[in-house]
């Protein structure tokens, strides 16, 4: 068993397919196949099967897709010890974000990492946080910047910052509440799209409004922003979304915001993979985030509390 057989293992696996996963390696699909046959009779066990639409991990692929990025984690922070005690940072890093966090702390934080850490290599997923701990806990990314769930107590993850969530609403809109906030009672009665009952920001926002003594009229379920900024632009509806996922619609006038009372509030953090150290270029990584967030929010651009 080679280093490479892993990686083309974890390859077919993220992939489902054997065909995708020759082209993304540049190799004949033929050559692969004969490599994973080698590997599973080495460890006596199918990893795949077929079905109609590509290919399956059985139970014993599960468990060992699992090992596999983790031994190829190891041995790329294990190559990344060496360059960093040679003077040098380079290396992959692969990171994890929710929409709304993405639109604000991206860019500048992709501008400082290629300043700063010229021979790094970033690669960015965009997700909800549900989704974001699932790829953190598989293993598919090193670090993710996530809202705190329930179910993250498990990461290893640490503050970033708390920040509030406003109900945003078209321009011309009814007026609703007063001046210094709309509360929930108030909210009762209007139509609201947000995302599915699994998100985070759906999941708090029902505490809040059981915890009222309310019950929310969510008339659509949706999880594509752009999608919800469109539908609440056009009038008819509201959401209720942190500021920074509305950042650039509110600054164009094509939305509007409005503080609930209550504040409903939820918390920023940065997780790592589980059991893998991290390597010098992630840690590097790391710093540049907890700083480019700190700039952002003593600047104002992010309207959130350290």
């Amino acid at each position: 068993m080679e280093f490479l057989d892993l990686h083309y293992f974890v390859s077919i696996a993220e992939t489902g397919s054997f065909t995708k996963s020759a082209l993304q390696n540049n190799m004949a699909q033929s050559a692969l196949s004969r490599r994973v046959r080698d590997l599973e009779a080495e460890l006596g066990t199918a990893l795949f099967y077929r079905n109609g639409r590509g290919v399956v991990l059985t139970d014993a692929g599960e468990v060992f897709l699992t090992r596999a990025r983790g031994i190829l984690a190891e041995r790329e922070a294990l190559r990344q010890d060496m360059r960093a005690s040679a003077g040098e940072l380079d290396g992959t890093v692969k990171l994890a974000v929710p929409p709304s966090v993405g639109l604000v702390l991206l860019a500048p934080l992709l501008r400082q990492i290629r300043a700063d850490l010229p021979r790094v290599r970033m690669r960015v997923m965009e997700g909800f946080s549900g989704h974001v701990a699932d790829w953190l806990a598989a293993g598919k990314v090193d670090l993710a910047v996530l809202y705190k769930m329930k179910s993250s107590a498990l990461l290893d993850a640490e503050h970033l910052l708390f920040e509030d969530m406003f109900l945003i609403s078209a321009p011309d809109a009814p007026p609703l509440g007063s001046p210094s906030g709309v509360t929930m009672d108030e909210l009762a009665g209007e139509e609201l799209v947000l995302p599915g009952p699994p998100h985070g920001l759906r999941v708090l926002v029902e505490e809040a409004a059981a915890k009222a003594g309310v019950t929310l009229n969510v008339a659509i379920e949706l999880e594509t922003l752009p999608t919800i900024h469109d539908l609440v632009g056009t009038g008819g509806i509201r959401t209720i979304l942190p500021l920074t996922a509305v950042s650039r619609e509110l600054q164009a006038g094509k939305l509007v915001a409005q503080r609930i009372t209550p504040a409903i509030s939820r918390e920023l953090i940065l997780a790592h993979a589980p059991h893998r150290a991290a390597a010098p270029v992630t840690k590097a990584v790391v710093r540049l985030i907890r700083a480019q967030i700190s700039d952002l929010v003593r600047s104002g651009i992010w309207a959130g509390r350290l």
